[in-house]
C-alpha cells in the first residue's frame, strides 16, 4: 500500500502534520512525502502518483483531474485533511468511483465554536471595552451590549459548521431562523430551536451569521438590499466566504455605524489586502484574520488517518463525501 502525502515540506507542515501521525501512515503502507518546500504542480504530481494508492492532499493540492488520473493507474482513495474538496476532486475523480474522503466534519466543529466565540464578542462588545479600559476609560457600553441568551438569530445557509453552532446555541434557548434553499424537507427536526425560512426573514433577524457555500449563485448574495434588512443595532457575522458580502456596501452601511459587523474572511485575503476603510470601524467591527479553523489543526489529519485505516481493513467510511456533497462545497 502506497501513500503519498502531497503536502509540502514547510514550516505548516509539522503543525498538520505532526511526527506521531507520519508514523501511524507508516504502519499503514509505504509513505511518500512532497520533497519540495511548495505544493506539487500538477504535472509533477502527475509523475508521483503513478504507484499511490492513497493520496492524501492539503490547501494547494493540483486537482485531481482527467489528465492526472490518467497516470493514476492505482488510485483506490482521496484523503483531504482539510475542508472542502471543490478545487480537490473533480467528476472525473467520481466518474471512476475512487472514494474521497475529507476532514470537513472535523474542521466544522472548530468553525462554529469559533462563530460562537464571535457572537458573544459581538453581543458584549469585547472588542471595544478592552480598547477604552486599554485607553483609560472606564465606559461600559451598557446601551450597545446584548446577550445570546434568547437571542433571535438568522443564519444564511446551514452546512456542517451550521448544524454545529445549532448544537453549541441549544443551551442559549434561541430562537435560530435557518435560510438553506438545499436543505431536505426534515433536516431541522433534531433542533427545537431552529426554523426554515426564507432569505428576508432570515436577514432580518439581530444576529445574522453567513454559512453559505462559495458559488456562482452566493457571489455577492449580500448585497445592498439584503443589509438594508438587518434591523438597528444588528450583528452580522461571516466567517464562510468574503465574496458572499459586497464589501463596498457593507463599508457603506458601517460608515452609518448602525450595525456591527465580525468577518473572518474577506474578498481579498492576506497582509495589507483588507481594505483600508474596512480597518478604520474600530468602533463596529470585530477583524479576524481568517483563523475560525485555525484549532483543528492536526485533529483534521487524525481523522483523516482513522479512515485510511478503515480503508485499509475493509471497513465503512465516515469522512466520505459523496458526489452531491462534492458538487455543493465551496470553491476555494
Amino acid at each position: 500500500m502506497k501513500i503519498l502525502i502531497a503536502p509540502p515540506d514547510n514550516a505548516a507542515f509539522a503543525r498538520y502534520f505532526p511526527v506521531s501521525l507520519i508514523e501511524r501512515l507508516k504502519a499503514l503502507g509505504e509513505v511518500e512525502r512532497n520533497p519540495f518546500d511548495r505544493s506539487f504542480t500538477a504535472d509533477e504530481l502527475c509523475e508521483r502518483i503513478s504507484d499511490a494508492d492513497i493520496l492524501i492532499t492539503h490547501w494547494g493540492t493540483p486537482k485531481i483531474d482527467e489528465n492526472i488520473l490518467k497516470n493514476a493507474k492505482q488510485l483506490r482513495l482521496v484523503a483531504h485533511a482539510a475542508g472542502s474538496v471543490a478545487n480537490i476532486a473533480s467528476e472525473a475523480l467520481y466518474r471512476r468511483e475512487i472514494p474521497v474522503i475529507s476532514a470537513n466534519p472535523v474542521m466544522a466543529r472548530y468553525v462554529a465554536e469559533s462563530v460562537l466565540g464571535y457572537m458573544i464578542a459581538a453581543t458584549h462588545r469585547f472588542a471595544q471595552t478592552d480598547a477604552i479600559v486599554r485607553s483609560g476609560g472606564w465606559d461600559k457600553l451598557e446601551d450597545l451590549q446584548s446577550s445570546l441568551f434568547g437571542a433571535r438569530i438568522g443564519l444564511v445557509g446551514l452546512g456542517s459548521v451550521g448544524r454545529n453552532l445549532l448544537d453549541l446555541l441549544s443551551p442559549f434557548h434561541c430562537a435560530v431562523s435557518v435560510f438553506d434553499p438545499y436543505l431536505p424537507q426534515n433536516a431541522l427536526d433534531r433542533w427545537d430551536l431552529a426554523r426554515r425560512c426564507d432569505f428576508e426573514t432570515a436577514m432580518r433577524q439581530p444576529i445574522v451569521s453567513v454559512h453559505a457555500s462559495k458559488t456562482p449563485e452566493t457571489y455577492h448574495m449580500i448585497d445592498r438590499e439584503a443589509l438594508a434588512l438587518l434591523p438597528p443595532g444588528a450583528v452580522l457575522i461571516n466567517s464562510a466566504r468574503g465574496s458572499i458580502i459586497d464589501t463596498e456596501t457593507l463599508v457603506a452601511v458601517l460608515k452609518e455605524k448602525k450595525i456591527y459587523a465580525v468577518l473572518d474572511v474577506y474578498e481579498k485575503e492576506g497582509a495589507g489586502n483588507v481594505p483600508a476603510e474596512l480597518l478604520a470601524f474600530t468602533e463596529n467591527t470585530l477583524l479576524q484574520p481568517h483563523t475560525a479553523a485555525v484549532a483543528a489543526g492536526s485533529k483534521m489529519t487524525e481523522a483523516i488517518i482513522d479512515d485510511i485505516g478503515r480503508f485499509v481493513r475493509g471497513e465503512p467510511l465516515r469522512l466520505r463525501v459523496s458526489r452531491s456533497q462534492f458538487q455543493l462545497m465551496t470553491q476555494e
